[in-house]
């Protein structure tokens, strides 16, 4: 019975020493996670890492933020806060901090890549706010444009803006967030912008009364420009609906491979204004099904026993796993996605599984009467169960 008792002591002791957190400061941190750990590894050590805010480009998402550390004020980027949780924040509510904030990140180590020392989802304790005076400028999007060019890649504006302009494209509704990616063109005519786009990225919805961002739509957007690679965006900022255009899009119910040629007939990264329902198999998984989320991604094709892997159902809603065989219909807008490769994928982005609960893009596709049908390159309309070519002749 004593050696049991000695050797619980024992154990409670090591796990006690093990919970006690180690105090650091960020050039410590730094060291710590570059030298001791490697590339890619997190510590196993509970860490509070004390500084300085130097830097931040975005304001709070989902109760997060993300930023540099140093130990003294300025603009050196010794440590950094990598979507660290801010205290009082309640989804993406909340002050985020400024550059000159003292704060404290609890968490552990990690060293990302070999070359950045970082905490990841630490815990924010804010020790000493400054005072910070920012401008907001209100501009269209051809000057937000202008603005975002100006910057060096990855560089965000020190003064937050205030974009209004139409929303041309719809890329994601995030309804559990409150949050939307969208664009929005420079159409103002004369000017050496006009045809760029300006990109809202995982913006939150103030005042929205659950209605969510559709094409045509005029919306102001607040937050900092950044020059994202070839993108000027506001990302994690604040959206609101001025007005609404009462945009309804026509549903086209398409194969995999009509779906490709509308995809392969858009801009680059440009999205389709209609919904389609693309019927097709699973025939491979690209990102497994995510309880949490509620959503996976899938590449589709039309004989399965032939499977091209040219069409993605990208992080689509679905309420159960999909499996390889399965014949499915994706809902959502088609979109021709280019990386910085220039590698071209068609898919559907952010959409959902027919036959599901639905509430993306402000209606409910399940239960639109009125439907196009593509085949053989021809566009025939479906209304009420009737076949109608695009003249509106009964096709026998």
């Amino acid at each position: 019975m004593k050696k049991i008792f000695l050797f619980c002591a024992a154990l409670m002791a090591a796990v006690s020493v093990n919970a006690e957190i180690k105090n650091m400061n960020c050039a410590e941190a730094k060291a710590e996670a570059l030298d001791k750990l490697q590339a890619g590894e997190t510590g196993t050590d509970s860490v509070a890492v004390t500084g300085f805010v130097t830097k931040t480009d975005g304001t709070i998402s989902r109760g997060q933020q993300t930023f540099w550390m140093d130990d003294e004020q300025g603009t050196t980027q010794t440590f950094q806060a990598y979507w660290c949780n801010i205290p009082g924040a309640s989804g993406s509510n909340g002050e985020p901090l400024n550059v000159g904030d003292k704060v404290i990140i609890k968490g552990f180590l990690m060293n990302y890549q070999g070359t950045t020392a970082e905490m990841k989802n630490g815990d924010v304790v804010i020790l000493e706010r400054v005072t910070v005076e920012i401008d907001t400028i209100e501009v269209d999007v051809c000057e937000a444009i202008a603005e975002g060019e100006a910057l060096n890649n990855n560089e965000v504006t020190p003064d937050v803006f205030a974009v209004v302009g139409v929303v041309s494209q719809v890329d994601g509704i995030y309804e559990q967030y409150n949050q939307a990616t969208f664009w929005m063109n420079c159409e103002e005519e004369g000017n050496a912008a006009n045809g760029k786009k300006f990109e809202a990225y995982y913006v939150t919805l103030q005042e929205n009364d659950g209605y969510m961002p559709n094409i045509g739509d005029t919306v102001g957007v607040l937050g900092k420009i950044k020059k994202f690679n070839e993108t000027i965006e506001i990302a994690n900022g604040k959206a609101w609906i001025l007005a609404k255009s009462n945009f309804v899009p026509d549903t086209i119910r398409v194969s995999v491979a009509d779906a490709i040629v509308a995809g392969n007939a858009l801009a680059d990264n440009e999205s389709t204004k209609d919904i389609y329902v693309v019927t097709g198999f699973c025939d491979s998984i690209a990102y497994a099904y995510d309880e949490t989320k509620g959503n996976m991604s899938f590449y589709m094709c039309d004989d399965i026993n032939t499977p091209t892997y040219d069409f993605e159902a990208y992080r689509v809603r679905t309420n159960v796993a999909i499996a390889v065989g399965e014949q499915v219909s994706v809902v959502g807008h088609i979109k021709k996605f280019v990386n910085s490769d220039k590698v071209v994928t068609i898919e559907v982005v952010d959409g959902y599984i027919e036959g599901q609960s639905t509430g993306l893009f402000n209606l409910k596709g399940d239960n639109i009467k009125v439907e196009k049908i593509l085949e053989n390159g021809q566009l025939f309309i479906i209304r009420e169960g009737i076949r109608y070519n695009v003249l509106g002749a009964l096709v026998k």
